[in-house]
């Protein structure tokens, strides 16, 4: 993996984290000075986090105990111990979801995950994650602040993120939220972003936040049918594909918590087809035993425990969904159907669940709000003195342009046609993404005041550059669906009059994201491929081609585009993903040259979604295969995939011995043309 300027990032976020303390908050989650609990072992910060887990739970009353299985778990009065929210998402920034906002809380929203993956960059990776820990702690530092000590009202400082399931499907709604296509990829760029959220190598002792990579474990679709799906899948593809990236999660990057999908798995071991929350193959014989995973916290997705018997129907009532999800050791139940709550009682009176089991499980999650400092003095946890001079500081705005500048790809380059002059005398920006902000920010966002959209940041960078070049845009479509060709000729016109057109297409939350996958959105009458460009958007772009000027083709995007006709007839195509915030001002930098494209496809491409197996099928093998180990067709864009400006020469390529390591290979490269280059070797 490449590590450009690795040092300067390092600095760059470490003058970050030193630059944001303030005064200590006023209102601990946790009071360990009153009695009686200030002389019990679990507030004694001199014992192990081991020791003090279990000191507390010995202390619970079986009832005590059911409730702190619930993600919304009540407070502990008599132990001084406020409630407490293990909800929290962090996918790229501090998700808005989880907490009580105010409209002055701002914060950074970098570009989505598959767009950091295509930086191949894993120091850059690291110092992202890095950034939205900090203002994960900052935002609940002010809330509890704000809520008393709340920790409902605060958002928990655990994260759901992130998400390491294989892309093995483009049409699968959520690809925008994973690192991608390949197993060590996703390892690898997964262990870097929860190493950045948990911070244990700076802090041994105290976690900034807890990671909870998802979703646990063969999951990637139909989106739409997760409640009740179940995959069917080999040990080979198991172990060789799926679950490589949770095992680095767990043994490599240390993570504390792991969230496991609403589906189930067919496979040897799992002849039941258990629902993931509910399947000891998973959690108890993968998870703990073969990966180490004894002290994981598991937490269900979103009403995953109610799922095994109300939609699954793996069990009949939700007395038994309980028993089977904490005897499988799923720890915590995330839902407002409170199933652990309103009936682990019962379950235990009835022989279902041994008392033991439930004290095992909630021992795991006070372990990590031992691990956060949630039960020491603020003067012993450094993370407690960030408050809101964490958000959104200049440093974090200039890492997250440079997030998005380094995972734009470029696909083509006809004629070297970029990068751009500023001295054309005028631009036609065309297309439903040149004004769109919202869409950027992909899913699981925060909430930022900061963004700037493609439009915004051309037209910032030409103010700029003092350029006289002037800007004619419409949107044509009133959005990525684009029904409408009402406004087509005036877009054409507007092109027609133009020296040079620039086209921002793709899609958007309507047509991929959580619970629903990618749809035919056809144009009228006419048929489109469900991996091509929704609607009527191929139509305006002939229309604009057939005007004879040139075109550059931005795509705004998270699961990759088939855009076989585009490819044969632009002349420049950029994939920008969803690039945060900021993107506007990092696909500028790229398009006039500022900065050359550094970004590699982290998916294959392939020219229609006939070149794909059903999506229910999660065979690698299944022909004409997934992904760029196993597909035989000719993809439109390879895994890896990426041009830059000017010239790359490889020579000198050498492999010795037969076998190698990775990463033992060497050539020597010559770039003509601008700086920066990234350089990759793959081997099938």
């Amino acid at each position: 993996m490449a590590s450009q300027n690795g040092v300067a990032l390092l600095l760059l976020v470490g003058t970050l984290l030193a630059a944001v303390a303030r005064p200590g908050h006023a209102v601990p989650s946790v009071d360990c000075k009153s009695q009686p609990q200030a002389g019990m072992k679990f507030c004694n910060s001199e014992l192990t986090p081991e020791e003090r887990a279990t000191s507390l739970v010995d202390e619970l009353t079986l009832d005590e105990l059911i409730q702190q299985t619930w993600t919304i778990a009540p407070a502990i009065p008599r132990l001084g111990i406020k409630d407490y929210n293990w909800r929290s998402n962090c996918l790229h920034g501090w998700a808005a979801s989880g907490g009580h906002w105010d409209d002055s809380q701002k914060w950074t929203v970098f570009p989505t995950p598959i767009a950091l993956a295509a930086t191949f960059n894993l120091t850059l990776v690291r110092a992202v994650a890095a950034v939205t820990s900090n203002e994960g702690r900052a935002l609940h530092n002010m809330n509890l602040d704000k809520f008393n000590g709340s920790s409902v009202e605060a958002a928990g400082l655990n994260c759901f993120s992130p998400n390491v399931n294989l892309f093995r499907d483009p049409r699968w709604g959520r690809g925008m939220e994973t690192f991608g296509e390949d197993p060590y990829l996703l390892s690898l760029v997964g262990v870097a972003y929860t190493e950045g959220l948990q911070q244990e190598k700076e802090n041994p002792k105290y976690l900034k936040v807890v990671a909870c990579p998802k979703h646990y474990v063969v999951h990637s679709g139909p989106d739409q049918d997760r409640s009740h799906f179940t995959a069917n899948t080999t040990l080979h593809d198991f172990y060789d594909t799926y679950v490589a990236a949770f095992k680095s999660q767990i043994m490599a990057a240390h993570a504390g918590q792991v969230m496991p999908a609403y589906s189930g798995v067919y496979t040897t071991g799992s002849e039941d087809g258990a629902p993931d929350c509910a399947n000891k193959f998973l959690l108890k014989k993968v998870l703990r035993s073969e990966f180490g995973g004894h002290n994981v916290s598991v937490c269900s997705d979103n009403g995953g425990v109610s799922m095994v018997y109300a939609t699954h129907h793996f069990v009949a009532t939700a007395e038994l969904a309980a028993a089977v999800s904490i005897n499988a050791t799923t720890d915590l139940d995330l839902g407002h159907d409170a199933v652990y709550s309103k009936n682990l009682g019962q379950a235990v009176k009835d022989s279902l669940v041994d008392p033991q089991t439930i004290k095992d499980s909630v021992w795991r999650n006070m372990y990590w709000r031992m691990r956060l400092g949630d039960f020491d003095p603020e003067s012993m946890v450094p993370y407690q003195s960030i408050g809101a001079d964490a958000l959104n500081t200049n440093v974090s705005q200039k890492l997250n342009i440079r997030s998005a500048r380094e995972s734009i790809v470029l696909l083509k380059n006809n004629k070297k046609m970029l990068p751009l002059s500023t001295t054309a005398h005028r631009f036609a920006m065309i297309g439903p993404n040149i004004d769109a902000a919202n869409v950027q920010m992909g899913n699981y966002a925060g909430n930022t005041d900061s963004s700037v959209s493609i439009i915004d940041g051309i037209k910032a960078y030409l103010m700029n550059d003092d350029s006289h070049a002037e800007v004619a845009d419409i949107a044509a479509c009133v959005d990525t669906a684009c029904q409408s060709k009402e406004k087509f000729a005036e877009a054409v016109d507007t092109a027609a009059h133009s020296d040079l057109v620039i086209m921002v297409m793709g899609l958007s939350g309507h047509q991929e994201g959580e619970g629903h996958d990618r749809s035919k959105v056809n144009c009228v009458d006419v048929e489109m491929d469900v991996l091509g460009l929704p609607g009527c958007q191929e139509t305006l772009l002939k229309q604009v081609v057939a005007t004879g000027k040139p075109i550059v083709l931005i795509l705004m995007n998270g699961g990759p585009l088939s855009i076989s006709y585009a490819a044969a007839q632009v002349d420049a195509i950029l994939e920008v993903w969803y690039p945060g915030a900021l993107g506007g001002t990092a696909v500028a930098d790229v398009l006039f040259g500022k900065h050359a494209p550094m970004g590699r496809m982290p998916i294959t491409t392939v020219a229609s979604s006939g070149d794909l197996p059903n999506a229910t099928d999660y065979g690698m093998a299944t022909a004409p295969g997934r992904t760029y180990k196993y597909f035989t067709g000719e993809p439109l864009y390879p895994f890896g995939f990426g041009l830059t400006y000017g010239d790359i020469e490889y020579t000198a390529i050498q492999l010795a011995p037969t076998q190698i390591k990775v990463g033992h290979a060497a050539c020597t490269n010559s770039n003509q043309g601008r700086p920066y280059s990234l350089h990759q070797l793959k081997s099938r």
